[in-house]
Parts: C-alpha cells; structure tokens; sequence
C-alpha cells in the first residue's frame, strides 16, 4: 500500500503516468528503492546518493520485473563523497 500511495504522490506531483506493464513495475521498483533509502539513511539532500544492498535489489527485482531485462543501475550523485 505504501508504494502504491507514492506511485499515486509521484503522478500527481509529476504528472508521470504508466501507461504500460514496465512503467508501472519501473514505477514500482523506483518507489520501493526510495522507501528503503528513507527508511535506513533518512531524506536525503539533492545529489546524496546512497546504494541499495544486493539482497535488496534482487528482491525488489523479482517483485517487480523488468520486461526487457534492462535495469538502469547505480547512478552516482555529484554531491561530495564520505
């Protein structure tokens, strides 16, 4: 319900929309990436980027499935590292 209640915040907010099946698990996979941030590290600033450990990404992964496979991966932030 929780990640359902963020894809609702993000279309609203960000008039994003999911159209398809990918959209909404990618949608989906992006919200629960956010949730468990948020839930370990707290908000976080602009360019503050944190990694989601691999037990994690695997289960969110499995949940919410890629159609393609393709996954878009661990962007840096350009905020300083510590």
């Amino acid at each position: 319900m929780t990640l359902y209640s963020q894809q609702q915040y993000r279309q609203d907010v960000f008039s994003f929309y999911a159209e398809t099946l990918e959209d909404v698990n990618k949608s989906f996979r992006h919200a629960a990436y956010r949730q468990f941030t948020i839930l370990m590290h707290g908000k976080l600033t602009a360019g503050d980027r944190r990694t989601v450990p691999a037990c994690c990404v695997k289960l969110i992964s499995e949940k919410f499935p890629s159609l393609s496979g393709q996954y878009t991966g661990f962007i840096p932030g350009e905020g300083p590292v510590f």
